[in-house]
């Protein structure tokens, strides 16, 4: 089960894509530098599979398969020990939630590693799962706590500090800040996948009551409907600018039929500009 499990990730960290060998995914932690014309940034790529919705736990039950065509066994509320996870055998569970929660310590360490040493302009999260939509508050409080600065008592040469994270998984877009003004953009409808409506946080939860909101964000943008597109991300020396690309009105879909499409331009929606400081939202 667990060779079987590493070949899953294998079989994506070794893929070579056609398109110029653009796919990059070189492990379940893994840091990225992109440096031009005098601007930095730092990309730390986690794994971030133990979430609490659609994570680790469904993984290692495989309920899906377990109940094969009895849809009266509902699997979201199956759980260990269950004859339809893991065929009731713990040991194999065990063993399969403890190789995953292995990537998410290499994650955890590594990042805070890895932010205390980086000397980027700017410092960005690119996983899969958001800590607050798909995370128990516990697990959602340890990711958090990543993004944030350092306390003052810190060594100056400690940066710290994330500006953007992006997850995928909701097949849908937003934009959520902070009270450290770390921004959080869900970035999960493109690629052939089916698009969904994107979550959405209390707008007024961490401006109106922030002593009983530990999760301290609010919604900024949810996109409308059920866009597909991507956000995009370009940098100066002092701002990080993040915008929702979309299709423009120009293009018309011929359904199944990719011979009926007529190829329009982008569009370009929702925009934001982080400061480099985190002074600011």
């Amino acid at each position: 089960m667990l060779d079987a499990l590493d070949s899953k990730f294998n079989l994506q960290r070794d893929y070579k894509s056609s398109h110029n060998n653009r796919w990059i995914m070189e492990g379940h932690y893994y840091v990225k530098t992109v440096k031009q014309q005098g601007v930095t940034i730092d990309i730390f790529n986690l794994d971030t599979n133990e979430a609490s919705a659609h994570g680790a736990t469904q993984v290692c039950c495989q309920c899906f398969s377990y109940r094969g065509n009895d849809k009266s066994v509902k699997c979201n509320e199956i759980d260990k020990g269950s004859p339809f996870c893991a065929g009731g055998n713990m040991d194999m569970y065990n063993a399969c939630m403890n190789r995953i929660q292995s990537w998410a310590t290499e994650s955890y360490d590594g990042v805070m590693r890895d932010l205390a040493l980086s000397k980027a302009d700017f410092k960005i999260i690119n996983t899969h799962y958001s800590p607050h939509y798909h995370m128990s508050r516990p697990l959602a409080e340890k990711w958090f706590n990543v993004t944030k600065p350092p306390p003052p008592t810190a060594a100056a040469a400690v940066k710290g500090g994330v500006h953007a994270w992006f997850n995928g998984h909701t097949h849908g877009f937003n934009h959520d800040v902070t009270t450290w003004n770390t921004h959080f953009f869900q970035n999960g409808a493109g690629g052939g996948i089916v698009s969904q409506s994107g979550a959405q946080a209390d707008p007024n939860a961490a401006k109106v009551h922030p002593e009983i909101d530990t999760y301290a964000l609010y919604s900024v943008w949810v996109a409308a409907g059920q866009p597909y597109g991507f956000m995009e991300v370009s940098a100066s020396k002092e701002w990080l600018k993040v915008q929702f690309v979309s299709f423009d009105k120009a293009w018309v879909f011929g359904g199944h039929k990719v011979a009926d499409t007529v190829a329009g331009g982008l569009a370009r929606g929702h925009c934001w500009y982080i400061h480099k400081s985190l002074d600011g939202p």
